[in-house]
């Protein structure tokens, strides 16, 4: 995508400006205010003339304009949270901690645009690719790292995604039922996608209508070879996984905790069908909610 005049620190050379608006869960993007300078291809006309076969002069949309048109839609349709405006997997958030998951999520995205170029070879580009289960504690910062990855397909590499929080997919569905609309009009948006990020997968209920969605999900984007990106509380692990408290029925004054691993949560079909689908890394370490006044307490 060409490059905006090297002084604007809005869009830092990107002609798009991430803000958002009052009353709206969702960041929104926007043509850079940049834009206004002359573009280098067209010359803000939205036309360059090129050559046919008959050596005829033909006018055509200029490819740049169109271009960061389409990222600002992708960009919007991908649904990142207000809250998640600034991520952008930028290498100041690079640290010990989360060193790895940056590497992989680079080599992810120096996979993407041949395998989505190749959509229909896939048996072999099936190993070459996949996705990513990201486990680890709350505030580790697994849903920043996933919206920034969202930001990356979207404006830099024109890649459609769209991010979904679980809880708020049951959500939207249960409005679904109430407005006559069936699971697969809601779904669906979610299987076109080239890339399909589910966010806090496991929380809720994990009741049978719930695993029954999430199943849906999973092995419609499994059938069709499609990428999928999870961050989870829940990990392999029983030492390291959330630890839920739950009531205590005999109402004695001891708590009562489960910790369910991944496999528990989601069940031995949808775990399967993950494990060919991603890598499943930890991300550990402190909640980087708390404030380091806090920390030091």
């Amino acid at each position: 995508m060409a490059k905006s005049a090297p002084d604007c620190l809005r869009c830092n050379g990107t002609r798009i400006f991430i803000s958002v608006r009052p009353r709206e869960r969702y960041a929104h993007a926007r043509l850079c205010d940049c834009v206004a300078m002359p573009c280098k291809t067209c010359k803000n006309t939205r036309f360059i003339v090129e050559q046919d076969s008959y050596q005829r002069d033909v006018a055509i949309v200029c490819p740049d304009c169109e271009q960061i048109k389409q990222r600002v839609q992708l960009y919007n349709n991908a649904r990142i949270p207000r809250r998640y405006l600034n991520s952008r997997l930028s290498e100041q958030d690079r640290d010990a901690e989360n060193e790895m998951v940056f590497d992989l999520l680079g080599s992810i995205f120096r996979l993407l645009p041949q395998r989505l170029s190749n959509r229909n070879l896939l048996e072999t580009d099936s190993e070459d690719l996949k996705g990513m289960v990201l486990m680890g504690p709350p505030g580790t910062g697994k849903t920043h790292l996933m919206t920034g990855f969202a930001y990356q397909c979207t404006i830099s590499h024109g890649i459609s995604c769209i991010f979904q929080s679980f809880a708020e997919l049951l959500s939207e569905l249960r409005q679904g039922y109430s407005d006559g609309k069936s699971d697969m009009e809601i779904i669906d948006p979610h299987l076109q996608t080239d890339i399909l990020i589910i966010d806090d997968m496991g929380k809720g209920r994990n009741s049978d209508w719930e695993l029954s969605i999430l199943d849906m999900l999973i092995s419609e984007r499994y059938n069709r070879n499609q990428i999928i990106m999870v961050s989870t509380n829940f990990t392999e692990s029983e030492e390291n996984t959330l630890k839920e408290k739950i009531r205590n029925r005999e109402k004695t004054e001891s708590e009562i905790y489960i910790a369910d691993t991944i496999r528990g949560r989601v069940g031995e079909r949808i775990h399967s069908r993950l494990k060919e689908m991603c890598y499943f890394e930890n991300l550990l370490g402190q909640d980087r909610r708390i404030g380091e006044d806090e920390l030091d307490d």
